[in-house]
């Protein structure tokens, strides 16, 4: 048993990519969403522009980074699959050192993030950023940074938890789907078996009745 969160808007209580973008890129990061909207641009492809349109230091986006708030009950459900021996992993198709800074604020530097890589380089200014991509596959349907379908991989019962467009793809792989806002609606569309949830209180709830519960299958029906 594996299981795997999403982290803007499901972990943490905002997409802490585009509040970065909001604060702290030049206005054109809004012309390279709507490209992507409009299906001109593929995923990997908007989130590297908007990377490098960053104009702040470091120090000041963590500064930022450092009043992100979590899900409320995410940190016991951590804990609570730590003592059911379930690993469990952050899957995104953010920038793993925005949410390895959030997590640690919560003490949940530990976890294992699979995400776009931050790089910082030099540059006429002092310094530049850019995205790099180790887990996108160019045969990903998706075309985003993180194919998370190549994460979330066979041979396992499969736990994803989720909310927005980048988990649109996995949905049908989970065994167990928990989803929101846009992933919910997505799901009730294509008819894919998920768990409406609000905060994590609600996942480890229905995760603990599946697992004690011998009449309850831990997959989704």
């Amino acid at each position: 048993m594996q299981t795997y969160c999403d982290f803007d808007g499901t972990i943490a209580k905002i997409d802490v990519t585009d509040a970065v973008l909001e604060r702290f890129a030049a206005p054109e990061w809004r012309d390279v969403e709507a490209a992507w909207e409009a299906g001109d641009i593929t995923a990997r492809q908007c989130m590297s522009a908007q990377i490098a349109l960053i104009q702040a230091p470091l120090d000041e986006i963590d500064s930022f980074l450092d009043t992100v708030e979590i899900d409320p009950g995410f940190r016991s459900f951590v804990g609570w699959c730590a003592e059911n021996a379930i690993p469990l992993s952050v899957v995104s198709d953010g920038v793993d050192r925005f949410i390895h800074r959030v997590l640690s604020n919560h003490g949940l530097g530990h976890l294992k993030i699979i995400a776009n890589r931050l790089c910082i380089e030099e540059a006429p200014a002092g310094f530049q950023y850019r995205l790099e991509a180790p887990f996108s596959q160019s045969a990903c349907l998706a075309q985003s940074g993180v194919c998370k379908c190549s994460v979330v991989t066979s041979g396992t019962t499969r736990i994803y938890v989720g909310d927005g467009r980048s988990d649109y793809c996995v949905s049908p792989q989970a065994d167990l789907l928990f989803a929101k806002h846009k992933l919910a609606t997505y799901c009730t569309l294509n008819a894919i078996p998920f768990v409406p949830y609000t905060t994590f209180s609600d996942v480890r709830a229905e995760m603990a009745a599946r697992l004690t519960d011998p009449g309850v299958a831990i997959a989704a029906e």
